[in-house]
């Protein structure tokens, strides 16, 4: 009976090789055969989740609120202006909400002299590792978030930690009178003096108002508070080329260059000629109103063009997108584009550690927003406590509540001058952010932040908006262990303890060492010379 059994058995194998066509490959072959693609142990399932983790086209989609976007020549000039340091101010002193700090990139009202790069390292996929202790990024004043890396930041709906911009060109404006203390005219005399000619060949649409260069302006201007920038009158009447101004309110009298060499709007309506609590002696505000809107088209067209650049920069190719590769071809368990361990880390990453709940698709995020039980913590993270009602940052109101993350951010995105919608985008009919711009602003959980892409994230530490976790091992230990009750909000239900072993912990890091692209090419990543 035995016997019958084991021929039995023999003639089925038989016959299956036979149906298959593999009688001459061995029992090797049937092996791989009755795994899914020949990939033994990988499930179908599995393999699904993985390969939706790749193939990131090489190309962002276009941007039709840029126009510019894809033009060589807007390309090599917005990567001369990402690394002119001579668009940058001075340190204030300041944190985010007006806070003294005993350090910055310079002494308080000295240049900073630093550009887009300086936050932004090559070497550093993007990030910033030149902040100590990493917290929060440190430009002109200390940031409240660190400052993310902006590569492959072209294929993403919204940016920033808290998505207050829908495109790269929107957020830069920002950046330029913020994070590196210049303003809009200081910027558009840097671009008529040094890149008058690249400039208006790119933008033939709209020369510079300028008709001089710095050099010609600031002989003839004031160098002492509070008539600091504006024309010198010798004893005479507001010279030619100059604009008398008056408050209406005060009397006060001004007399300021019809392009004032630094200006940006200041916090009260109206020109006020000389007053030092506004930005320059409120030059901006005092400019002709019909002559605001060119400097602001310098402006965005000097933003426009960095965006350009930035969205040359794509990361792809990683060691996992070769794993990816050798998988789909049946070749899961040979291939050595990753270790074994990196392979259970995959693995942990589509299963049991749930992380592709969230980070999925090719950018490894579901582009959405979440309180993860991140601790607002470490020097110059604001607090709740930092945010009492009627202060700069009010959690209480709530205004600027910066700890309530996106909830907040949505505000911000909605003030934001420079929209996808606005006057200054190249289509103002480009709805394609509506889907963010018309959410329920109640149902943006406080405290949350954007997934953000784990491309290249062994090399951007340290990690989350407040840079709290220095390392990826940090991080795993830290969705490993669940999260707490936060003052800002309520961590997202399915943030729970995973019940990860050492050894798996360890498995998922080595998994997330693998999604490294190949370095940018060196055109890209090297400073270009600069005029």
């Amino acid at each position: 009976m035995k016997r019958q059994r084991w021929r039995q058995s023999i003639i089925t194998r038989a016959a299956l090789l036979s149906w298959l066509g593999l009688a001459a490959a061995g029992c090797g072959a049937l092996d791989d055969a009755l795994c899914e693609n020949g990939n033994c142990g990988w499930s179908g399932e599995i393999q699904s989740r993985i390969a939706n983790l790749s193939g990131l086209p090489d190309s962002p989609p276009a941007d039709t609120s840029n126009k510019y976007f894809g033009d060589t020549g807007a390309q090599q000039l917005g990567q001369q202006l990402f690394w002119d340091t001579r668009f940058s101010g001075n340190f204030n002193g300041l944190d985010s909400i007006k806070r003294p700090v005993p350090y910055g990139r310079a002494a308080k009202g000295q240049p900073i002299n630093m550009s887009c790069q300086s936050c932004h390292d090559f070497n550093r996929g993007g990030a910033d590792p030149s902040t100590i202790p990493g917290n929060v990024s440190v430009g002109a004043f200390w940031d409240n978030v660190n400052a993310g890396t902006m590569y492959n930041d072209a294929y993403r709906p919204l940016v920033l930690w808290a998505g207050r911009a829908d495109s790269l060109w929107s957020q830069i404006p920002g950046a330029l009178e913020n994070a590196m203390g210049s303003n809009r005219l200081r910027a558009a005399w840097i671009i008529a003096t040094y890149y008058r000619a690249a400039y208006e060949a790119v933008f033939t649409d709209y020369p510079l108002p300028m008709t001089g260069a710095l050099t010609d302006v600031t002989p003839t201007l004031e160098t002492a508070a509070p008539l600091t920038g504006q024309c010198k009158l010798n004893g005479g009447p507001c010279p030619a080329g100059c604009r008398s101004v008056t408050d209406g309110a005060s009397g006060a009298t001004g007399c300021f260059p019809r392009f004032p060499v630094d200006g940006k709007p200041g916090s009260k309506m109206g020109c006020q000629p000389g007053d030092t609590t506004e930005p320059f002696g409120d030059a901006w505000d005092c400019m002709d109103p019909q002559d605001q809107p060119l400097v602001v088209r310098v402006m965005v067209n000097f933003s426009k063009a960095i965006a350009a650049f930035e969205a040359e920069l794509v990361t792809n190719n990683s060691s996992f997108d070769q794993f990816v590769t050798d998988m789909k071809a049946g070749h899961a368990m040979e291939s050595t584009a990753i270790s074994p361990e990196a392979k259970n880390g995959a693995r942990l990453f589509v299963g049991k550690a749930g992380c592709s709940d969230c980070h999925n698709g090719a950018l490894l995020t579901d582009e959405e927003f979440y309180n993860v039980g991140i601790p607002q913590v470490g020097e110059g993270v604001p607090t709740m406590d930092d945010c009492p009602k009627g202060g700069v940052c009010d959690c209480v109101t709530p205004n600027n509540c910066i700890p309530f993350g996106a909830w907040d951010g949505y505000a911000k995105l909605h003030a934001n001058a420079y929209l996808r919608t606005s006057t200054w985008s190249d289509n103002p009919q480009d709805d394609s952010r509506a889907m963010y711009l018309n959410v329920d602003r109640d149902s943006i959980p406080k405290g949350s932040w954007r997934t953000p892409s784990l491309r290249d994230v062994a090399l951007t530490a340290p990690y989350m908006h407040d840079g709290s976790f220095p390392t990826l091992e940090a991080v795993v230990e830290h969705y490993n262990n669940g999260a707490t009750p936060m003052p800002n909000g309520t961590p997202n239900a399915r943030i729970q303890p995973l019940y990860l072993t050492p050894a798996e912990e360890s498995e998922l890091v080595a998994f997330l060492r693998t999604l490294t692209g190949q370095p940018l090419p060196p055109e890209l990543s090297s400073q270009p010379a600069l005029p």
